[in-house]
């Protein structure tokens, strides 16, 4: 029996837009950034250990410094039967930009470890992936 977790980006949270200033307008945004390429390498031995590899990348915008680094802010939770959260952990990327550069790229790796197979079994897991935004931020995606 396949007890490996479903992997995906929860809706509305796999992209971010930075405005520098009170106004979210074009030429107030000084990135955006994106969650892509999810990948799963899951090994079912006594616990399942999932290895989930991941791209976050960032597109400069007009109002971003000639260089410098940005700080974007993510999670990872494991939820259990579409609905109970079991597991949440919060992690921060850096990303820098030199004066040239448009798109700044990192590549993400973390492992999940699940309960043990017979525990595993009775249950339905997810791995979900996602920026960590405010309520603002999401409104911001879902109205986009």
């Amino acid at each position: 029996m396949q007890r490996c977790p479903a992997l995906a980006v929860v809706g509305g949270t796999g992209s971010y837009t930075r405005f520098i200033g009170e106004e979210k307008n074009a030429a107030d945004i000084a990135y955006e950034a994106s969650i892509s390429n999810l990948s799963l390498d899951c090994d079912q031995g006594r616990d399942v250990v999932s290895d989930v590899s991941f791209t976050i990348a960032a597109m400069r915008g007009p109002a971003l410094p000639a260089t410098g680094d940005v700080s974007l802010r993510w999670f990872v939770a494991v939820v259990r039967d579409n609905s109970e959260i079991v597991a949440k952990d919060i992690y921060d990327t850096r990303l820098h930009f030199e004066a040239d550069q448009q798109r700044a790229i990192s590549r993400e790796t973390i492992r999940q470890i699940l309960p043990t197979i017979e525990q595993a079994r009775r249950y339905d897991y997810e791995i979900l992936i996602g920026f960590q935004l405010d309520a603002q931020d999401v409104r911001y995606n879902l109205l986009r």
